[in-house]
């Protein structure tokens, strides 16, 4: 999924975007059946993946922690 995204922004000329931006382009990929609540499966993804300690897995993330939520954003990683 980190590369789809990572070539998706390229494409679109993006220098970041949230979970909510990203939703059509992943469910017209086949990554999800359909969005809800602007990008909500794919925050789920990236909570589990926080939960595990797994979230290297999409180097292209970042991770805005605040005192109750984490505001989740993707960039474009320099080739």
């Amino acid at each position: 999924m980190g590369y789809s995204i990572q070539a998706f922004m390229q494409k679109e000329k993006l220098e970041s975007a949230k979970p909510k931006d990203l939703m059509p382009y992943l469910v017209e990929q086949g990554y999800f059946t359909k969005d809800q609540r602007e990008g909500l499966p794919l925050r789920n993804i990236l909570r589990d993946l926080d939960d595990e300690n797994k979230l290297y897995l999409l180097p292209n993330l970042q991770a805005d922690r605040k005192e109750v939520n984490t505001f989740w954003s993707f960039v474009i990683i320099d080739k």
